[in-house]
C-alpha cells in the first residue's frame, strides 16, 4: 500500500527504540497533475555553509552502534535531521511533537501538540523535517496543509502554505529537505510535484507533474540534495530514484531493489558526506547504497526487529563525521550506525 533528512557530530547519538507497531498509513488521496505556474524571483538566500567531503563507505562499513529507550516512548517516528551544532531533531509524529537532542543523546527539548496554532501540528503519521545551516528547523505539518519553521530552540517563526493543488498549496506534503543556499524543497504524494521556496517560504518554482515519464511522478516521498545541488527524489510506487539538476531539470533516473523480484520500495533519501547515495526500503526493512549515478553499491540491516535490523525504515539523516542516523515507523524507534 503506498505511503509515506545532516553535519557535525563527534559524540555517540543514541538510539530511540519503543517495541509496540504503529498503526498502518493512511492511503494517498488520487494524484491529480494541474499546469506548472510561473516562477516567482527568489529572495536573495542565506550564506551557504561548507559541507566536507569524506571518503566513499562501503554499506559493510557501517554497523549498529547503541540503543536509547524514551521513557513515554515513539509512536510513528519519521523525520529526522541533524542541525550544524550536531543536535539531533526528531519528529514524533504520534505524538505531534518535535524531539530535540544533544550530541550525547540526552534530551533537550520537546515542542508542539496537536492543534491547528503556532507550533501545533496535525500530522497524518508521517512527514520529514530538515534542518538548514543556520540551524532552523522546518517541520512538514501536513494535516495542516503547510511547511512550519522553527529556531534552533523551537520557537515558532514562520508557516507557509494552504490546502490546494497550485503552487505554493499541498494536499499531503511528505519529503522535505534545504540545499546549502537555504532552498527549501517539499515534495506531495498526492499532487506530485517538487516544490522550491526560498527560506522564507516564498514560492520559487516547481517541477513534475503526474506519470511515469522521466521528470514525473506518481507518488513522490523522501528527497535530498547534494553539495553540488543535484536534487534526488523517491518515488515510493514507480520504485526509482530520479536526479535533477538546481532548476529540477531531469538527468536520470535508476530503479530500486534490483536484487529483488519486488523492485524495492524507496520511501527516505539522503546524500552521505561520502557523496553517495543512501534510501530506506520501506517494504523490505533495508537501507540501499548508490552513486550519484545510480549504480547500486550494497545494502545496510535487514527485515527484522533485531538491533541493526528494521520492519519499516522511512527517514534518515547523517552527520557529517559519517554516522548514520535511522527512523522507523513500524518499531518506533530510531537508529544510530557508524564505521567500523
Amino acid at each position: 500500500m503506498p505511503f509515506r533528512y545532516t553535519v557535525c557530530l563527534l559524540v555517540p547519538i543514541v538510539l530511540l527504540l519503543f517495541t509496540s507497531c504503529a498503526a498502518a498509513r493512511p492511503a494517498p488521496a488520487p494524484s491529480s497533475a494541474t499546469p506548472p505556474s510561473d516562477t516567482a524571483t527568489a529572495a536573495p538566500p542565506p550564506t551557504p555553509s561548507a559541507v566536507p567531503t569524506l571518503a566513499p563507505l562501503s554499506a559493510e562499513d557501517f554497523v549498529f552502534d547503541q540503543r536509547f529507550d524514551v521513557a513515554d516512548s515513539l509512536v510513528q517516528p519519521y523525520g529526522v535531521d541533524v542541525g550544524p551544532d550536531g543536535t539531533l531533531y526528531l519528529f514524533d509524529t504520534g505524538h505531534q511533537r518535535v524531539l530535540r537532542f544533544a550530541p550525547d543523546g540526552s534530551m533537550l527539548q520537546s515542542w508542539g501538540e496537536k492543534g491547528e496554532g503556532e507550533g501545533q501540528f496535525r500530522s497524518l503519521g508521517f512527514g520529514a523535517l530538515a534542518v538548514d545551516g543556520e540551524g532552523n528547523v522546518f517541520v512538514v505539518d501536513n494535516g495542516n496543509f503547510r511547511i512550519q519553521k522553527f529556531d534552533r530552540e523551537g520557537k515558532f517563526l514562520i508557516a507557509w502554505g494552504s490546502e490546494g493543488e497550485e503552487a505554493g498549496q499541498f494536499t499531503r506534503a511528505i519529503g522535505i529537505a534545504v540545499d546549502t543556499a537555504g532552498h527549501v524543497y517539499v515534495t506531495d504524494d498526492a499532487v506530485p510535484y517538487v516544490q522550491q521556496f526560498d527560506n522564507e517560504g516564498n514560492f520559487i518554482r516547481r517541477w513534475g507533474g503526474a506519470g511515469d515519464g522521466d521528470g514525473q511522478f506518481e507518488h513522490a516521498t523522501g528527497m535530498d540534495v547534494g553539495s553540488d545541488g543535484a536534487i534526488y527524489v523517491a518515488d515510493y510506487t514507480k520504485k526509482q530514484v530520479q536526479k535533477f539538476d538546481a532548476d529540477g531539470n531531469f538527468l536520470l533516473a535508476w530503479e530500486t531493489g534490483s536484487d529483488s523480484s519486488s523492485r524495492g520500495t524507496p520511501e527516505g533519501i539522503v546524500v552521505g558526506p561520502d557523496g553517495l547515495i543512501y534510501v530506506t526500503d520501506y517494504v523490505l526493512g533495508r537501507i540501499e547504497q548508490f552513486t550519484p549515478a545510480g549504480e547500486p553499491l550494497g545494502v545496510i540491516g535487514k527485515f527484522g526487529s533485531q538491533d541493526g535490523s528494521f520492519i519499516a525504515p522511512v527517514d534518515l539523516a547523517f552527520t557529517t563525521d559519517g554516522q548514520l542516523i535511522v527512523s522507523d515507523q513500524k518499531r518506533n524507534a530510531v537508529q544510530r550506525f557508524v564505521p567500523r
